[in-house]
């Protein structure tokens, strides 16, 4: 390698990590005490912002919110803007440690059904007595973080709750990514390929759709050609075989653990009419897969047209650096 372009190297190499350095420091903001907290019912003392006053007391009235006895309680963080949230830590009372458990964590901009109905990051399980637990939210956006106990008559507790997250830097808007990526299915009938479904063509006739064989729990899923921060999918459905979409769930995320489906989910498909399109919100979660899957089901998955629409956050380059006769992968933010 010339000196030249071993400098050059250097050069990118310096530069893709001072550009990563700076995402990191905008990744790690700690942002609960930029929010105000409001939650479904208080019992007297109890105030919804006593889980964001910094204190780590799981000691119970001076430290803790606490609703009410009543259906389906929440609690909600409304942060200062509109952040992508890496991980959330919840503290549990020192007593009632049931009272979490079954409980959902729910990220977005929309305040239907008082923010429970934005997409879900995770579900709390067994948190003990008063000790803390780590849940990552892998960059799903929004300024709404909800606690959420659906299906029970029961109280909702928690002694504190910290988000850490970041904007992007770099920020872009509206760009168009479905043609920038390669799709797979988990088989193919009669010729009805992946790529099918992100041929440009809102065609919803038999020559321009996918279509799985007959098995347990198809998908399909494409791989975007970096990393992107998704914020709408739009979905053509088949002239015929409508129910065929029903209950897909659309899965976003950077593994490709169980083909990618056990990526966060983002929303579950019901009813698109035969041959139209249905738009999902999916506010801005982070990932280079997108993933339909219909599990628990012995059925084919078919989709005539997917279209991605969300903003650039990172790709890899590879930089040989001569002085150390190493090959080291950056990543970088644009």
């Amino acid at each position: 390698m010339t000196e030249d372009a071993t400098l050059f190297s250097i050069a990118a190499l310096h530069t893709a990590l001072f550009l990563e350095s700076v995402w990191l420091t905008a990744s790690s903001i700690d942002v609960p005490l930029r929010g105000a907290a409001v939650q479904s019912s208080t019992l007297p003392g109890w105030s919804a912002g006593h889980t964001i006053d910094g204190s780590c007391s799981s000691g119970g009235l001076d430290s803790c919110s606490h609703t009410g006895q009543m259906d389906n309680p929440w609690w909600r963080l409304h942060l200062d803007g509109v952040y992508r949230v890496s991980v959330i830590e919840i503290t549990n009372m020192y007593l009632t440690r049931k009272w979490l458990d079954g409980v959902e964590i729910h990220i977005g901009n929309s305040l239907v059904n008082n923010g429970n109905d934005n997409p879900r990051c995770a579900i709390i399980h067994d948190v003990p007595d008063g000790l803390t637990q780590t849940v990552h939210c892998w960059g799903m956006e929004g300024m709404y973080v909800n606690f959420y106990k659906p299906f029970n008559t029961t109280y909702l507790m928690l002694c504190e709750v910290k988000v850490y997250g970041g904007r992007n830097p770099f920020y872009q808007s509206n760009i168009a990514v479905p043609l920038r990526g390669a799709a797979v299915q988990s088989s193919t009938a009669k010729g009805w390929t992946a790529g099918r479904a992100i041929d440009g063509s809102c065609s919803s006739g038999t020559d321009s759709c996918t279509h799985t064989s007959e098995m347990d729990n198809p998908w399909w899923r494409l791989q975007l050609d970096g990393v992107y921060r998704v914020s709408v999918i739009e979905i053509t459905n088949r002239i015929t075989s409508r129910d065929r979409l029903d209950g897909v769930e659309i899965h976003i995320g950077n593994s490709l653990v169980n083909n990618g489906n056990d990526n966060p989910r983002c929303a579950i498909i019901h009813d698109v009419p035969d041959g139209l399109t249905q738009t999902v919100h999916c506010w801005g979660m982070e990932g280079m897969y997108v993933n339909f899957y219909k599990p628990f089901n012995t059925t084919v998955l078919t989709l005539c047209e997917v279209k991605v629409y969300g903003d650039f956050v990172a790709t890899y380059i590879h930089t040989s650096v001569a002085v150390t006769d190493v090959c080291t992968v950056c990543m970088f933010y644009v």
